[in-house]
C-alpha cells in the first residue's frame, strides 16, 4: 500500500510583510500617474511583479510517500509545480527515530551528515530524523511523519523505525 503525507511549509512573516509593502508601493505608483508622473506605470508594474513572485514563492508543500521499500520526497509549489527532491531505498536507510533520539545521535557523531529539512517549520510540531547512509553521501532528513506512514514502514522494516514515546 502506498502512503502519502502532505505538509504545508510555514510562511515567512518577513517575506509576507515585504510582499504586501510592494503591493502598496505599486498602488501608490499607479496613483502618481493621476498627478502627471509618467514613469509611475513602470514602477507599478515592477513592484507588482516582484510582489506577485514573492507571494507565490510562499506557497510551498512537502510530500512524503512510501511504497514497497522506497521513500520519496517532493516539493510542491503553488499546488501545481512539483519537483522531486529524492528517492531512497529503505535498504540505505539506517534509522528513523524521533528528533533528538540517542539512536540518531550515534550517526551524527564523527560522520559528515548533510542535513535536509522537509518539515513545516512550525514550532512545537514533532518530527522524525531519517538517517540515510550511502556510498555517495550520508544524509539526515527531518520530516513530519504520521502514524499511518510509520505503521506502513514498520510492516517490513521494523528494526529501522523507532516510534515516539507517548
Amino acid at each position: 500500500m502506498e502512503v502519502f503525507t502532505l505538509i504545508a511549509r510555514k510562511k515567512n512573516v518577513a517575506l509576507v510583510f515585504v510582499s504586501y509593502l510592494l503591493v502598496a508601493l505599486a498602488a501608490i505608483s499607479l496613483l502618481t500617474i493621476c498627478i502627471g508622473f509618467a514613469p509611475g506605470i513602470l514602477f507599478a508594474v515592477v513592484f507588482g511583479l516582484i510582489a506577485y513572485l514573492m507571494i507565490m514563492a510562499q506557497n510551498t508543500e512537502f510530500e512524503y510517500s512510501y511504497f514497497d521499500g522506497e521513500l520519496r520526497f517532493a516539493k510542491i509549489k503553488n499546488k501545481s509545480r512539483r519537483k522531486r527532491l529524492g528517492i531512497y531505498s529503505m535498504e540505505s536507510v539506517a534509522a528513523i527515530a524521533p528528533a533528538g533520539d540517542r539512536s540518531v545521535y550515534n550517526y551524527e557523531n564523527g560522520n559528515e551528515l548533510k542535513e535536509i529539512d522537509y518539515t513545516s517549520g512550525q514550532k512545537d510540531v514533532p518530527y522524525y530524523d531519517i538517517v540515510i547512509k550511502s556510498p555517495e553521501e550520508n544524509v539526515l532528513i527531518k520530516a513530519e511523519l504520521d502514524d499511518k506512514f510509520l505503521t506502513e514502514m514498520e510492516k517490513k522494516y521494523r528494526s529501522k523505525v523507532k516510534r515516539r514515546e507517548e
